[in-house]
């Protein structure tokens, strides 16, 4: 170096820069690293070593791990376990800190920061914060090698300080403390490594996962990396498995570090710990931060906290300080909401004893040290906060709601390893420490009275403990004073530590003298509510039990309701009560009563009456308490009808009573004796019934004497029958019964008196339909009613009498003659049955003649009277009494003859001899004179009255009021003036004022009419006519029209000859036009013309005369026609033209169908059809060229109805029809015959727009047997199912089946006569003991007659050999000339009944199972109409074939006994599944070795049950041991459902491959925990490829197993 050169000297922590060569040499140490540098930003070009030195044995650092995690008699801590990579954000370390960090037991209280003399300094202590968040954490350096080297066996710690730009590396491991023994070096040597950022050049082969953390180092102030490797398998599969776990754990060690001094609340601190877990792809890595775990137990006390209670506490010289926090959990609703450790599945064991309450056994503060948690120090509570010994009002259980928190600083000691404090509660339970409670920033020294406060506040604020439900009403309480009186809240049930308590239970109260027993009334809580509500107390009220004793009710707290008391006891305490009350009465009578029939005028008595207590004791006196009490006494009551008599002494406990009588009154009575309560005579104690005696006894009458009569009606009708009731009475007028069968005797003066029956009731006798008939005398009659037998035997009663009901009608004439028109009378009278007149309200009487009728009230001899009309000679009137349809009408003859009044007036014309009819008109020349008209009169006889002055005075006309007198009496009207006007009218009238009788008519003036007028010819249009008349003369101007129609001529039309194609229309119209006879146009629209052709069409003339026609279609055969109209006016005929015309076929018209096909070819089932040629035929009879084949369709069905079934379908459809020789000519080639023999019907159907109606033309077939193939039954047999028995259906085979000689899909029963032969054989070949046929022969020999053979019976002999379980196969072969398939049945053989009936009902189960796919398939027979039978039959042969090779194929079993069994064993792993292919199973056996005998149960329990039977010689898994993996990885190939490569070998996860009968579930959980994701691939290259290829890559893929 040059002397005036500047170079820099460095050690790794600092830098100096020097002018000059020199320097202090005083300030380093020994085996100080010193840097030569060039200028002060120089950086390493290479990674430098420095050797340092650590104390003692490897085994302190290795095995101390071990010793401190489990020395402490403690669980092992698994969540203490930190990941294998720790990456720090923090200042990081130098190297002369790195190796004060790998020397053991180097507190951070003597550790140097620096070997440089001015910066030698101790620790120095952090400024106190709140709760020790200072993170100062580390103690001794220990903590970390023990960690790490519990979960590995090496580490290395990789650093980099906040002012230095070098990483610094060391590096520990049990290999090299090792290696450095076993050569005799110094083991606690090793090199602190500095380099660069970034620089990989330290990484080894082994350590690749470091570059990506090498590479992150860019960028980076400060940082530190633990790296551990060579972790132990359990620990690796704890990290992987057990995630959630440990790192819920770790959050809760760190929870203040991550969330800050209040712990995980709302606002969050920006403090990040990052978890993550990476796995081998194509595991994705889990990421957790630490921020976001919610379920750490510290994370759910802050969150289930209702309310804190803050403290701290100070220990006497040390300085030491503690904060703590209490917390509390409140009981809301139905539970507690003290939080349960989540690592537990059934809480911890110290928390599960009920009576421990909310928290358990568990203490009550979890303690941290410098914010950091000491896991296994707890403290369970202070004298302050714990339960008062002398009894508190707080429940019990609120202080089994707290939990707590205490915050230490540094000056309490704890383990090197930091689990355990090592003094705390020492020092905090110390007199001379010193608790003070934090309240709103103020200090208290009282803590336990401000504790019991919040606790008692707590309790009453968020306790929702009891649930008021049954809401009633809201009241205002009397026995409340004060404001608290209103309002309280009336509910009848509530619900308290999971027990309902409602309104009529029974409840007892706690210890409380004396004690409390009650029937709960309501529940009473202070407050508003109208609904249901949880509070924390309550008022309950209660009705002391019994109730009879107490009478009382009480209102106390919910709280003193004793819970502990059961119903049994709270029944015991109250049965206790009611011994002291009155139970019964002690009767004694003097003299023993033995009849309760007492004759009257008897007396009864005397007795002795005492009151007992359930003991039996006499009491006289009820004590509720202190006191004397209430006293007792009894009391008679002697009752009928209400009477009372009521005797008692209330002084004395014995009652003696003498005679009571005499009793005369008859009837039933009672001798009631009651316990009487008090002065108030009461004979209940609150809702209970004291104790009675009640005797019954009767009072009789004596014997009979004499009767009285009822009260009767004053009066009764003739006729009318009524009751007598007759009321038997003894010698003290008593009523009594009458004992003999003594009829009654009824007597009254001039009457007939009768009744029907006697009734006898009790002491009364019923004369029951008295009825009393004659004339009526007087008013009032004595009616005397005798009862033989009685000294008193005769009574008499007074009646009144009146007429009875109407019975008859009395007409006094009895014919009657009267002149019409005349008044008649007649006397009616209504009579009863005894013949007086009665009346009676509305009472009416209705006459009739024939369909006249007339009502009237009758009275006693008001006449009525008719007024006839009509001249009759007789009539018959029907006088009816209307109100009794019983009474029977009179008929009366009345006779009526005409009169001799005017009845009719006839005028007549004497000069015209003509008589006028009534109101008939008569036309008169106008001004003209009507004259010489007469007129007659005639009477109702007809006769004519002659004319008198005095008749014709009253004769009137009413067109002149001067009628001469005279000519009236000679029978002469007056003339009469005819108007002068045209058409003017005159009514004239003649009438005879007197009978009303009149004769009207009307005369018309009219002129003179001129008729005939005619033009016989001319022109049509106007013309003139001239009328004269003497002087006179009048033209008038007409218009002359056409005549009556009379032809019709063609004015217009198609051009002649006329041609027209066959279905085609005449484009032209033809106009017809209507003309009279001389050729002139009629316009006359009632003419209707039409046209005859083969249609006709009529249709009307327009207002011209003119009706045109239009032929839009002409049909009909080739040749010539005539079309013609015609006319028809009235019914008569008009001529009209005629015209030709030609009909002609249309060459292009399909007409019909023409088929041709070969005839003479046999059409055998199942074959093909011939070719069939279609050809469309025109109308002229050629063929149409231009047709589409897809027009066409062809239907196919069986027999030979004309009309194709509904569910046809088409044979050959449109699309396949090809064209043959010509465009015209269609067909359907390679078509099969139908299976079915018999006839058929073909139907060819053309479609398209020419034809309207489809053209289709029907052949008939008929379908013959093909060729035989096989030997089949008529009817599929049932499967037999044998055995070796005596009895003959179990040994039977066959019966009644009949097989025939099959040809394709069809039987054909006369084509061949063989002999066949009926064998039987094994369907597994090696099997040789087969069963015999009866006589002990193999084969049975049938004959076959025209094709067929009928077996009987077919059965195997007794006792047949054959093996139990076996399947043969029954063959039927046919020995004839062509060669046939046999026909094969299977059947069952068993040794024993009992199997044979359970195969035999399966098989039956199979055959029904069978026998409705076969229906359904039938009902939906058109989905299967496109498969061809032949095919399916084919198909299912060989799929039979198929299946009995497999069932004849020797099976893979499982040689491992499976011996064990019951409701929690699943079974021996070897035979919970199966594998289809055989290398597959003999792979996948191979690799499951061991675990193939291995017993599956359930539950743990059976795991050890099975384990301790077989003295621990069996392996067992139990199901709630093995961990639940998700199913949802795919293989390593595919990654986010794309494959990455296309692999060889055919990959696939082994347990995929595994087939579970039962228990689906179970079985896939219990391989995926023994298979994993094992793959199983074809052949070893293609596995060695796929796990080249999946290992290939960046990141390369992970691939568990590869079986081949």
């Amino acid at each position: 170096i040059d002397p005036h050169e500047s170079f820099v000297l460095a050690t790794p922590g600092k830098t100096y820069t020097f002018l000059f060569f020199c320097f202090i040499v005083d300030e380093l140490q020994d085996e100080c690293t010193l840097y030569l540098w060039q200028h002060k930003d120089q950086t390493l070009p290479t990674s430098t070593e420095k050797n340092i030195m650590f104390t003692p044995h490897y085994d302190t650092l290795i095995k101390s791990g071990t010793h401190e995690y489990y020395a402490e008699n403690q669980k092992r801590y698994d969540w203490f376990v930190t990941p294998f990579l720790v990456l720090d954000n923090g200042c990081g370390m130098t190297s002369t800190q790195l190796n004060n960090w790998a020397v053991y037991r180097l507190s951070k209280f003597s550790r140097q920061n620096s070997k440089f003399s001015r910066f030698k300094e101790g620790y120095v202590r952090p400024d106190d914060v709140p709760r020790s968040l200072n993170s100062d954490i580390s103690y001794f350096g220990v903590g970390g090698k023990q960690a790490a080297f519990f979960i590995g066996d090496s580490v290395r710690m990789i650093s980099k300080p906040w002012d230095s730009p070098y990483v610094h590396e060391l590096a520990l491991s049990k290999e090299d403390f090792q290696r450095k023994e076993e050569n005799n070096e110094d083991v606690y040597t090793g090199r602190i490594v500095s380099r660069m950022p970034c620089d990989p050049s330290q990484i080894t082969d082994d350590e690749r996962f470091l570059h990506d953390v090498v590479r992150e180092e860019s960028g980076k102030q400060s940082f530190t990396v633990v790296v551990i490797t060579g972790i132990l398998t359990d620990h690796i599969n704890y990290l992987k498995q057990d995630f959630e776990t440990w790192t819920r754990e770790l959050a809760h060690i760190y929870h203040y570090y991550i969330h800050g001094s209040n712990g995980n609340v709302l606002i969050k601190l920006v403090v990040f710990i990052q978890v993550t877990l990476r796995e081998k792809p194509p595991k994705s890595p889990i990421l957790l931060n630490l921020r976001y775990v919610n379920n750490d137990m510290q994370t759910l006390y802050i969150n289930a906290a209702a309310d804190s209670f803050e403290f701290q506490a100070t220990t006497a010289g040390d300085g030491g300080k503690v904060e703590g926090v209490l917390r509390y959990h409140p009981f809301l609703y139905d539970r507690e909401t003290y939080p349960k450790n989540p690592s537990s599945d059934n809480g911890d064991s110290d928390d599960n004893e009920s009576d421990a309450g909310a928290r358990g056994k568990k203490d009550i503060f979890e303690c941290f040290w410098n914010g950091r948690l000491i896991p296994y120090t707890t403290v369970s509570e202070f004298d302050w906060c714990s339960r008062p010994k002398k009894g508190s009002a707080l429940p019990a259980e609120c202080f089994s709601r707290l939990s707590g928190v205490l915050f230490t600083n540094d000056k309490f000691s704890v383990s090197t390893n930091k689990l355990k404090f090592m003094e705390l509660e020492l020092k905090l339970r110390n007199k001379e420490t010193i608790f003070t409670p934090i309240l709103k920033d103020q200090v208290s020294r009282n803590i336990e009275k401000e504790f019991m406060q919040w606790l008692q506040s707590c309790h009453e604020r968020y306790d929702k403990q009891v649930r008021f439900f049954g809401f009633r009403r809201t009241i205002t309480r009397t026995d409340v004073p004060g404001k608290q009186n209103s309002p309280w809240g009336e509910f009848s049930a509530i619900e308290w530590d999971g027990k309902i308590y409602q309104t009529g239970q029974l409840v007892k109260s706690q210890r409380k003298t004396p004690t409390l027993y009650g029937t709960i009334v309501r529940f009473l809580l202070h407050g508003e509510y109208d609904g249901d509500v949880f509070a924390t107390g309550g008022e309950v009220e209660v009705t002391r039990e019994p109730s009879a004793l107490y009478n009382d009710t009480k209102i106390m707290p919910i709280s003193k309701i004793d819970r502990t008391a059961t119903d049994e006891v709270i029944l015991k305490g109250i049965e206790k009560d009611n011994d002291k009350l009155p139970d019964k009465l002690r009767l004694e009578w003097k003299e023993e009563i033995l009849n309760p029939q007492i004759p009257a005028g008897s007396s009864i008595g005397p007795l002795l009456v005492e009151i007992l207590n359930r003991k039996g004791d006499v009491i006289s006196h009820i004590s509720a308490g202190q006191g004397p009490g209430t006293w007792l006494s009894v009391g008679l009551k002697v009752i009928r009808h209400g009477s009372r008599f009521l005797f008692y002494d209330p002084k004395l406990k014995t009652y003696i009573l003498f005679f009571l009588g005499p009793l005369n009154d008859l009837g039933k009575y009672s001798l009631v004796l009651n316990t009487i309560v008090g002065e108030q005579d009461s004979t209940c104690l609150g809702n209970r019934i004291l104790p009675s005696h009640t005797f019954h006894f009767t009072i009789t009458g004596k014997p009979k004497d004499h009767f009285t009569l009822s009260q009767l009606s004053p009066a009764y009708r003739v006729g009318n029958p009524f009751d007598i009731v007759l009321q038997i009475k003894d010698h003290f007028g008593h009523p009594t019964a009458l004992s003999s069968d003594t009829q009654p005797v009824l007597q009254c003066s001039g009457l007939d008196v009768s009744y029907e029956t006697v009734s006898k009731s009790d002491t009364k006798v019923t004369i029951k339909g008295v009825v009393v008939r004659g004339k009526i005398q007087m008013h009032h009659y004595d009616l005397h009613v005798t009862l033989p037998g009685l000294k008193k035997s005769k009574e008499t009663a007074h009646i009144g009498l009146l007429p009875g009901a109407p019975h008859s009608v009395h007409v006094k004439e009895e014919s009657a003659e009267v002149e019409n028109g005349s008044p008649v009378m007649f006397n009616v009278e209504i009579h009863d049955e005894a013949g007086n007149l009665t009346a009676n309200p509305k009472q009416l009487v209705r006459f009739s003649v024939f369909l006249i009728f007339k009502s009237f009230i009758l009275n006693s001899a008001r006449p009525a009277e008719h007024n006839g009309r009509r001249l009759e000679t007789s009539r018959f009137f029907y006088f009816i009494l209307s109100s009794q349809k019983n009474v029977a009408p009179v008929v009366i003859g009345l006779k009526v003859v005409p009169s001799t009044r005017v009845a009719r007036i006839e005028v007549y014309s004497q000069s015209e001899d003509l008589v006028l009819r009534n109101k008939e008109k008569i036309s008169w020349p106008a001004g003209g004179l009507l004259e010489n008209l007469c007129y007659r009169l005639f009477n109702e006889r007809g006769v004519e009255v002659p004319l008198t002055a005095d008749i014709t005075s009253k004769i009137k006309v009413n067109w002149t009021g001067d009628a001469n007198s005279e000519d009236l009496v000679l029978g002469k009207l007056p003339e009469i003036q005819v108007p002068t006007q045209l058409q003017g009218e005159r009514f004239c009238q003649v009438s005879y004022q007197e009978q009303n009788v009149s004769f009207c008519f009307t005369v018309t003036s009219n002129s003179v009419a001129l008729k005939g007028i005619r033009f016989h010819s001319g022109p049509l249009g106007p013309r003139e006519l001239c009328f004269h008349y003497k002087s006179f003369e009048e033209r008038v101007i007409i218009k002359v029209t056409a005549g009556e129609p009379a032809e019709l001529k063609l004015i217009s039309g198609p051009e002649q000859p006329l041609q027209v194609l066959k279905g085609h229309g005449i484009p032209t119209p033809f106009l017809l036009q209507l003309c009279d006879e001389w050729g002139n146009p009629s316009p006359d629209q009632r003419v209707v013309v039409e046209v005859r052709s083969s249609r006709q069409s009529l249709k009307p003339v327009n207002a011209e005369g003119k009706a045109q026609f239009s032929v839009l279609a002409v049909n009909g055969s080739k040749g010539y026609y005539q079309l013609n109209f015609k006319g028809s006016f009235n019914e008569k005929p008009i001529r009209g033209p005629s015209v030709f015309l030609t009909v002609i076929p249309d060459p292009n018209k399909p007409v019909r169908l023409s088929v041709e096909y070969d005839k003479t070819a046999k059409l055998l089932a199942g074959g093909t059809f011939p070719v069939f040629s279609v050809t469309v035929v025109s109308d002229e009879g050629s063929p149409i060229t231009d047709i589409n084949p897809a027009d066409f369709s062809m239907l196919l069905w069986k027999g030979e109805s004309s009309t194709p079934p509904e569910t046809v379908s088409e044979v050959c459809p449109p699309a396949p029809l090809k064209a043959l020789k010509l465009v015209c000519d269609s067909c359907c080639r390679d078509k099969s015959i139908p299976v079915q023999i018999g006839p058929h019907t073909i139907q060819f159907t053309l479609r398209n727009d020419k034809t309207k109606v489809p053209l289709l033309t029907q052949i008939k077939i008929n379908v013959v047997p093909n060729q035989p193939f096989k030997l089949a039954p008529t009817s599929i047999p049932k499967i037999p199912v044998v055995s070796y028995s005596m009895e003959m259906p179990s040994r039977t085979l066959v019966e009644n089946m009949t097989l025939v000689i099959m040809v394709s899909f069809c039987p054909r029963r006369d084509i061949l006569s063989v002999y066949p032969q009926c064998m039987t054989s094994a369907k597994n070949e090696r099997r040789r003991n087969l069963p015999l046929f009866e006589g002990k022969t193999q084969s049975v020999h049938f004959n076959l007659e025209k094709g067929e053979a009928h077996i009987n019976r077919l059965a195997i002999m007794e006792k047949s050999p054959g093996e139990n379980g076996s399947i043969y196969v029954l063959t039927f072969h046919p020995d004839v000339s062509t060669p046939l398939d046999p026909f094969q049945l299977n059947f069952h053989f068993y040794n024993d009944v009992e199997n044979q009936q359970k195969m035999a009902e399966l098989t039956k189960k199979k055959e029904n199972l069978t026998v409705a796919i076969n229906q359904f398939a039938q009902r939906n027979d058109q989905l299967f109409i496109s498969l061809q039978v032949s095919r399916v039959e084919q198909m299912i042969h060989e799929k039979m074939a198929e299946a009995a090779q497999f069932e004849r194929a020797p099976r893979r079993v499982c040689s491992i006994p499976n011996n064990f069994s019951g409701p929690d064993v699943v079974g021996v792993v070897g035979h919970l599944a199966l594998i289809e292919d055989d290398d597959a199973a003999r792979v996948i056996s191979w690799h499951l070795g061991g675990d193939m005998d291995c017993v599956i149960t359930r539950t743990t329990e059976a795991a050890k049950r099975i384990y301790d039977d077989t003295q621990g010689n069996q392996q067992v898994l139990p199901l709630d041991s093995i961990r639940k993996n998700a199913l949802g990885r795919t293989l390593p190939h595919i990654k986010n459902g794309r494959s990455l490569f296309d692999p060889d070998g055919n990959p696939v996860f082994a347990r995929h491959l595994l087939i579970c009968p039962k228990e689906t579930e179970i079985c896939t959980t219990v391989f995926r925990n023994l298979l994993d994701d094992t793959i199983v691939m074809d052949d070893l290259n293609s596995a060695t490829n796929y796990r080249r290829e999946v290992g290939a890559g960046a990141r390369p893929l992970s691939c568990v197993g590869i079986e081949l």
